[in-house]
């Protein structure tokens, strides 16, 4: 355990052990080395922690859940005391796993359930990644100048949506016929008319997925598209013009790389998911039943909305109207895939019993149209297919699977027999409460917070360019457009709120180095990459109060004496198990730092998928 003295490394010694730490399988961390580096750093019981999954989960850690010294900061992790530190929690959690098998946790069949439901959905998501995110990670050259190149245009298009194939197909027909749009729009248009009655729609490069925008892109000016199948329905356009950009009003592609990286990545990784997407329906043979499909919309309740507008409160599931269906429908055939030499079909009454159990978050509704519940039933049974794949690729047996299902298990696991075992007195008297706000008084102190701006540049020479034009007055906004490459602070639309004097890292040094109103020039940050930091608010610090602070204080007491119950129980575990550590083996392990920050080329997305 990571011992301390102030109230917030109290608090992070409950969390630090049972919740940041994960162990790799419930049958134990490992039973032998798989390569002769693969050293052993502690045996545990009849267990082995192994290097590699030492170094497994530090790579994982986030920076605030690495351990502390007794006055809250945070260990070197490259030196000896941080790598015995992290090492112990591992052997806690350890511990903590083999007393819930030996009192039977194992054995429950709620884990075997829960074990076969992670697996199908973690095995789906290794193999996801396998197939998609790494493969789009990597952006070449010529892509970013293909890209570049088509930025800033824009096909102006009329258009129309059919919930059939069939209608879309008779309405391109009737408009290569020579038909007025609006004639076409009227026979066959399925959704509500736009409000402002024209069927007309602007499609820039680069803001829609790629199943759509390419047709509309490879027609020539003047020509109807095929059909064109997306969720709301099957799309016909006409591509009526084609605007290029002003050479002035083009972006830098210097300034734009961050916004055009980010976008070809997720362009790519739509476009890979799609293709095997499609290979997968077209290997198990996936098929809807349009006729039942169209019976199914037509008994969607009418007017069904998400919050009900009387209260303002979405509708309770047992008020919800069912899905209205004949009962000579109900073993109409719907939906079905084949695998493994068997074909798996249900049929309108299945698809029933399913709608009428659903929140009404999950129901489609009827104002989404055909496509939209022709979409959801794709999606449902695309899982299913992902699933079925994964398991014929031995992924249900990957290693990556394996451990992250445990992880998630033991994070069940290790609460549970945290809960059931550790006791201790829950009452703080007032007596108590002065005690110990007499001697910790200064740990409640409130620290002086700041607020400001962040912008996270590619390297040093772009964020020297942003700083030049935040100098030159142009707002946040705009610099994160054209220099942030870091998704959530460009999500949080760079706003740095309330940075504690008593947090840590750079971005908390960086901050409180600058006077109000300051902006700083270019600060190294991880990954190379460099920032622009400004402070526009602070706001003191102030002495702590026990009459606004007993509960706080109260609950501080508690964890102490928490901490104490689960010292003790530690203790024990330790003497029934035994523990082992081979500290000879630690010193050549890798840091937190240089697990986490691998030197990355400027072509890959600097950042997690």
């Amino acid at each position: 355990m990571f011992c301390k003295k102030s109230p917030e490394r109290f608090l992070f010694g409950l969390i630090a052990v049972v919740m940041i730490l994960t162990l790799p399988v419930w049958s134990g961390c490992s039973k032998k080395a798989d390569t002769p580096e693969d050293v052993v750093l502690a045996d545990v019981g009849e267990s082995h922690i192994m290097a590699s999954e030492y170094i497994r989960r530090l790579s994982h850690q986030e920076m605030a859940d690495l351990p502390k010294d007794d006055d809250g900061k945070f260990l070197d992790m490259t030196t000896l005391e941080g790598k015995q530190a992290f090492l112990e929690a591992i052997i806690n959690k350890e511990l903590m796993r083999q007393e819930a098998q030996k009192i039977g946790y194992l054995k429950d069949p709620a884990v075997a359930e829960a074990q076969k439901t992670l697996t199908e959905i973690y095995a789906g998501q290794v193999l996801l990644d396998e197939i998609v995110v790494q493969a789009s990670r990597e952006i070449s050259d010529e892509e970013f100048d293909a890209f570049y190149a088509k930025m800033g245009i824009v096909r102006k298009c009329h258009y129309l949506i059919t919930n059939f194939i069939e209608d879309a197909e008779a309405a391109r027909k009737m408009a290569l016929d020579g038909s007025d749009w609006d004639d076409v729009a009227a026979a066959y248009h399925a959704g509500d008319e736009p409000p402002t009655g024209e069927f007309v729609i602007d499609v820039p490069f680069g803001q829609y997925g790629r199943d759509f925008e390419t047709p509309v892109f490879a027609a020539a000016v003047g020509k109807i598209t095929e059909p064109i199948l997306t969720v709301y329905g099957y799309w016909v356009l006409r591509v009526d013009q084609e605007t290029q950009p002003r050479p002035e009003k083009k972006l830098d592609p210097d300034k734009a790389r961050a916004k055009i990286l980010d976008t070809v990545y997720a362009r790519k990784r739509a476009k890979l998911h799609t293709d095997f997407r499609d290979e997968l329906r077209a290997k198990y043979n996936l098929e809807i039943n349009e006729d039942a499909l169209w019976r199914c919309y037509t008994g969607l309740p009418q007017g069904e909305v998400i919050l009900n507008p009387e209260t303002g409160k979405p509708t309770a599931q047992d008020k919800l109207e069912p899905l209205d269906i004949k009962p000579a429908d109900m073993d109409l055939p719907f939906y079905s895939y084949k695998a493994e030499g068997k074909v798996t079909a249900y049929s309108l009454g299945d698809f029933k019993a399913v709608f009428d159990r659903m929140s009404v978050f999950q129901r489609p509704k009827k104002s989404e149209m055909l496509g939209g519940l022709r979409n959801k039933i794709y999606t449902e049974m695309d899982k299913a297919l992902f699933n079925i794949e994964a398991r014929a690729r031995g992924m249900y047996e990957d290693t990556r699977v394996v451990s992250l299902v445990n992880e998630r298990l033991e994070e069940v696991l290790v609460n549970k027999i945290y809960q059931d075992l550790v006791k201790y007195d829950e009452r703080v008297t007032p007596e108590q409460l002065d005690t110990y706000w007499a001697e910790h008084k200064d740990d409640f102190a409130k620290p002086e917070l700041r607020s400001g701006h962040l912008v996270v540049c590619l390297n040093a020479a772009q964020a020297a360019k942003a700083k030049a034009e935040l100098d030159a007055g142009a707002q946040w906004k705009k610099i994160l457009l054209q220099y942030g490459t870091d998704r959530d602070n460009k999500a949080r639309a760079g706003r740095l709120t309330n940075i504690g004097s008593n947090s840590q890292g750079p971005i908390r040094d960086y901050m409180f180095g600058l006077a109000k109103d300051e902006v700083s020039g270019p600060l190294p940050l991880d990954n190379g990459r460099y920032g622009i930091i400004s402070c526009e608010q602070i706001t003191p610090g102030k002495p702590g109060n026990l009459k606004e602070d007993s509960e706080t204080v109260g609950m501080v007491i508690r964890r102490q004496r928490e901490n104490a119950a689960f010292e003790k129980l530690l203790d024990e575990w330790r003497t029934d198990f035994g523990v082992k550590v081979y500290e000879e083996n630690l010193a050549d392990l890798p840091g937190w730092a240089e697990l986490v920050n691998p030197p990355l080329p400027e072509n890959v997305i600097p950042r997690d998928s």
